[in-house]
C-alpha cells in the first residue's frame, strides 16, 4: 500500500491508512495586543503570540476482515497519540503535533473492511534538525520564521574555572574535559551526562531567533536546533 503520509517516520501503509485529498492544516494562529495612540492614526505593539495549527486527517483504513480493519484503526490512533507525534505529510511539510480527538468510525463497505476515520490534532511545522559547531564566542546563523526556537547547547570544557560562562549561562566549578548540555529540546541540564541544573544559573531555556544568534563561550559550542516555520 502507498504510504501518503508519515508518523514518526512509519508510513501510514503500516496501518492500512489512506490519506485523502481533503486533509487539511490549518495557518498559524496569532494573538496581538495594542494600544492606541491617543490623538494619532496609530498604535504600540505590546506583545505577540503565536499559536498552535489545527490539522485535520481524514482516512481510510483497510483491513482484509472487519477484526483486522478495527486492528488497524486502533494501531493507527495508538500511534498518532504519542506526545509529541511528527508528521510527514503530502504538502512536504513537516509537524510535531498532539491528538486531540478521534472520530467516529462506521463502516464503509457493507463487508466492514474499509473504515473511514477523521483525526483532529494541533502543532507546528519544523524543518529537519540543524546541527552546528561555532567557535568561542562565534555566531550562527539559524533558519526558520518562528521569533522564538528552542535549541540545545554543548561544549567541552577547555580549562577549569570556579565560574564558566556559555551562552549566557554560568556554570559553578567546572573542570577541565567537562561536558556541558543545557538542552532546551528535551528541557534537560547535565555535565558529563548527569543532571546538573543546581550549579547553573538557568533561569529560562535557550532559544534562537532567526537570522544572526551570537554565543559567549571559552570553547566551540555545538548548537542543534529544529527550524520553525510560521
Amino acid at each position: 500500500m502507498t504510504n501518503d503520509f508519515y508518523i514518526n517516520g512509519v508510513g501510514s501503509g503500516e496501518y492500512g491508512a489512506r490519506l485523502l485529498a481533503s486533509y487539511k492544516v490549518g495557518g498559524t494562529p496569532i494573538k496581538r495586543t495594542r494600544q492606541k495612540m491617543p490623538g494619532v492614526q496609530g498604535w504600540l505593539a505590546l506583545h505577540t503570540e503565536y499559536g498552535l495549527r489545527t490539522i485535520t486527517l481524514p482516512v481510510h483504513v483497510e483491513g482484509q476482515t472487519p477484526l483486522q480493519a478495527s486492528l488497524q484503526l486502533s494501531k493507527l490512533t495508538a500511534a498518532l497519540s504519542a506526545e509529541p507525534v511528527n508528521l510527514y505529510l503530502p504538502n512536504g511539510m513537516q509537524y510535531f503535533a498532539s491528538l486531540d480527538d478521534v472520530g467516529s468510525a462506521a463502516e464503509l463497505t457493507q463487508d466492514g473492511c474499509l473504515l473511514p476515520c477523521t483525526y483532529k490534532l494541533v502543532g507546528y511545522a519544523h524543518g529537519d534538525l540543524q546541527t552546528v559547531t561555532i567557535s568561542p564566542n562565534g555566531t550562527l546563523h539559524a533558519i526558520g520564521t518562528a521569533p522564538h526556537m528552542a535549541c540545545k547547547i554543548s561544549c567541552t570544557v577547555g580549562k577549569a574555572a570556579a565560574n564558566y560562562s556559555m551562552a549566557g549561562i554560568t556554570w559553578k566549578n567546572v573542570q577541565a574535559g567537562d561536558k556541558l548540555e543545557i538542552d532546551g529540546l528535551t528541557k534537560r541540564v547535565t555535565r558529563n551526562g548527569y543532571s546538573d541544573i543546581g550549579r547553573t544559573d538557568l533561569t529560562e531555556w535557550p532559544t534562537l531567533t532567526p537570522g544572526k544568534n551570537t554565543m559567549d563561550a571559552r570553547d566551540a559550542l555545538t548548537v542543534s536546533y529544529y527550524p520553525i516555520w510560521l
